[in-house]
């Protein structure tokens, strides 16, 4: 009885090391790869994360009854809205885009048009299907409005955010009216946008109208800057946009048209594990982004771990690899090990004293606590915590809804 019950316990623990083996395990980075990753925290750090409301948002506050105006937004909020949108188009390698006077004016008389009849947000507001132009709204500001929410990035939400949580909402597209074919995504991520247009305005039903103007008739006809867009991006990706509740996956081809619904596998090259992609859905048809093929799919069981290289395998169509690193550096104790610095790891050495901590990290961690102490200048240190990290928390969002671009030439091929 007692062998049997030592041969249990034995089993168990046996178990229990595998387990902890395949979940510790971690990718080796090359130097380059450890640059990059810092490279994208600290940009991602100096990011302005200021959040806005009605009292901060406007250089000039819209008057939205009679005698309507559409006001004029915080430059810093654009200018903020922009640099969110180009850091995560950085992540896939996608050239920056720019904006101008006239596509914000448009995209602004556009926001405040939404706010001025407090366009409901839980339906369709692509060119304003199901609302009546108000008397005080001209005809022509009401044709505008029609036009560029028709070809824009729609995102309606009831709370503080930043400028640059609504790109982050957009990006992610984890909330989303129509299913998961990620079409805010496909056209902040499109390899043919070029330029765009930020508008925001607060309806008096509290909901913040933001508008990012994204279809351009120039841009339909240009060359694509890039052949294929994955999401998770190849070769580096934040494990911040990888997880979380309906965050799905995507691959986009610019010029190359795929009908089918192919069968995907995700394998977890530290450990093994494969797993199957699951939703796997075809948006080809959309035209979203003016990619040719759009494909969707959920990440499923996969164990999405910082540190950890995935390879996707859209079956007949595309294989990619991918490592996961922490976005946000202040609260990142991944180890980023290089192939030299895991063989002069001592595997015998499995616990290290907390002073001695700083010399068993690998670089990419030490220059995140300095670039925390740059960053955090009122954090308090005390003896306490002084050899350790600050975790910052940052405020939840409660976005509630965004909707989807239809373009002329899919409207027309539904008809």
């Amino acid at each position: 009885m007692l062998l049997r019950k030592f041969s249990i316990t034995a089993m168990i623990a046996v178990l229990l090391v595998s387990l902890a083996n395949q979940t510790t395990q971690a990718a080796t980075f090359t130097t380059q790869e450890i640059n990059e990753v810092h490279n994208f925290q600290k940009e991602y750090a100096q990011l302005d994360k200021t959040s806005y409301s009605i009292s901060n948002i406007y250089a000039k506050k819209p008057h939205l009854s009679k005698k309507f105006n559409a006001g004029r937004l915080s430059s810093k909020y654009i200018r903020t809205q922009i640099n969110y949108i180009n850091y995560y188009r950085s992540l896939f390698g996608l050239p920056a885009v720019t904006t101008s006077n006239t596509l914000n004016n448009n995209a602004q008389r556009t926001a405040a048009v939404m706010a001025a009849i407090n366009a409901n947000p839980f339906v369709n507001q692509h060119g304003l299907p199901s609302e009546k132009r108000p008397t005080y709204i001209s005809k022509a500001t009401w044709k505008v409005a029609k036009e560029t929410s028709e070809t824009s990035n729609l995102n309606f939400n009831v709370s503080h955010q930043s400028a640059g949580d609504v790109i982050t909402d957009l990006i992610t597209d984890h909330y989303n009216l129509s299913g998961s074919d990620t079409g805010h995504r496909a056209w902040l991520l499109s390899t043919r946008l070029t330029t765009t247009g930020i508008g925001a305005a607060y309806g008096s039903n509290g909901y913040r109208y933001s508008v990012q103007k994204v279809l351009n008739a120039n841009d339909m006809f240009r060359a694509p800057s890039q052949p294929v867009i994955t999401y998770p991006s190849m070769r580096l990706f934040p494990l911040e946009l990888a997880k979380g509740k309906n965050i799905v996956w995507s691959v986009y081809l610019s010029s190359k048209t795929i009908r089918s619904v192919p069968a995907i596998t995700i394998k977890d090259l530290d450990t093994g594990i494969v797993t199957n992609g699951t939703r796997v859905k075809n948006y080809s048809t959309s035209g979203y982004g003016n990619f040719k093929t759009l494909i969707t799919y959920s990440p499923g069981k996969t164990q999405i771990i910082p540190g950890h290289e995935y390879e996707v395998n859209i079956q007949g169509i595309y294989k990619y690899t991918f490592k996961l690193f922490k976005q946000d550096a202040t609260n990142d104790t991944t180890n980023y090990a290089t192939e030299e610095e895991k063989s002069q790891t001592n595997p015998n050495q499995a616990n290290v004293s907390l002073n001695n901590q700083a010399e068993a990290q690998s670089p990419i961690l030490i220059q995140n606590q300095i670039l925390s102490a740059v960053t955090m200048p009122k954090a308090i240190i005390t003896p306490t915590n002084s050899n350790s990290l600050y975790d910052l928390l940052a405020p939840k969002s409660k976005w509630q809804q965004n909707f989807f671009i239809k373009t002329a030439r899919i409207q027309k091929h539904l008809r």
